[in-house]
């Protein structure tokens, strides 16, 4: 399945993507933080792939860490930013839907932070991720949580809920933010079959509480954030190679 056309839209909305997702106080990022650098641990001098590195804010965030960092990204737009901002990092333009840049590279670990459920193909992606890790190094990822998500809050005498409907098809969604792209729904029993078919353990799942975007104390959230705190709208995997 061609990427093409989603490519061309993350490269339109670049701009208001960076505009949007800042960096390490995006509410997405503060709900996979816990696990990612626990499962990283001291990563210092070990090679790490952003994947889907997006305008490298994360990958810079690696990089600090004490990690040689790549970043693959298929848009253009989004790596020029990166470039001009993190010029410590290499980074290269590729679309992922073919896998990963040929030769394959080692890399120690892999995060990919909100990518997969962008991307209309996996296998090829999987597959090199797999060979292209040493040691037994993990994968981290984080998508948007298959079962909630894609379904809009419902208030009913006094009540609120989400309606989850038609969770096991597969579907192509548009989603409005950042000025629009699209959305890979899958059930969550498919992410891990195709874990396991290319070789992965999965050794943590993590569904965290949906946070407000801007962090305040707990004390500070409305009715409705604490209500939406119960309900995960994302969740972090870490694996690694079966062997």
């Amino acid at each position: 399945m061609s990427s093409s056309h989603d490519i061309r839209l993350w490269n339109e909305v670049a701009g208001q993507y960076a505009e949007h997702i800042t960096g390490v106080g995006d509410s997405f990022y503060r709900r996979l933080s816990p696990l990612l650098w626990k499962t990283l641990g001291d990563i210092s001098g070990r090679s790490v792939l952003d994947l889907g590195c997006g305008h490298g804010w994360l990958g810079e965030q690696l990089r600090s860490a004490g990690a040689v960092v790549t970043g693959i990204d298929g848009s253009a737009a989004l790596l020029e930013r990166a470039a001009r901002n993190y010029p410590d990092i290499h980074f290269v333009e590729h679309d992922l839907t073919a896998g990963l840049p040929q030769p394959l590279q080692e890399y120690h670990a892999v995060v990919a932070h909100m990518v997969l459920m962008d991307v209309p193909e996996l296998d090829n992606l999987v597959q090199d991720v797999r060979a292209s890790l040493v040691d037994r190094g993990p994968f981290v990822f984080s998508i948007l949580h298959p079962s909630f998500f894609s379904h809009e809050p419902v208030e009913d005498s006094g009540e609120r809920y989400r309606r989850v409907t038609g969770y096991l098809d597969h579907e192509r969604r548009w989603i409005t933010s950042f000025g629009g792209h699209h959305h890979y729904h899958r059930p969550l029993s498919w992410y891990f079959d195709l874990l396991t078919r290319h070789g992965f353990t999965v050794t943590a799942l993590h569904e965290p509480p949906t946070l407000p975007h801007h962090a305040r104390p707990e004390s500070e959230w409305t009715d409705y954030e604490r209500w939406f705190a119960t309900i995960p709208t994302m969740l972090a995997v870490s694996c690694r190679p079966a062997s």
